[in-house]
């Protein structure tokens, strides 16, 4: 098992995060999970997705965000 660290950030400006994530790989499978915050309720939230393309395809479609692979 492999874990690759991943941030969405503003597609305008990289030191505005929107969510940080783990995308999780196995010989078998993979899948990504995301943390952020809701703006309008300050409460966490927290997604799994098949992948970390997935995670900005599904919150890049309200924010303009980019994919940014850490480390």
């Amino acid at each position: 098992m492999e874990g690759r660290l991943f941030t969405l950030v503003s597609a305008d400006d990289d030191d505005n995060v929107f969510a940080w994530g783990l995308e999780i790989t196995t010989p078998n499978d993979q899948e990504a999970v995301t943390y952020c915050r809701n703006l309008s309720t300050n409460q966490a939230v927290f997604g799994l997705h098949p992948n970390a393309e997935s995670a900005l395809r599904r919150y890049g479609s309200t924010f303009q965000l980019r994919l940014v692979w850490d480390g």
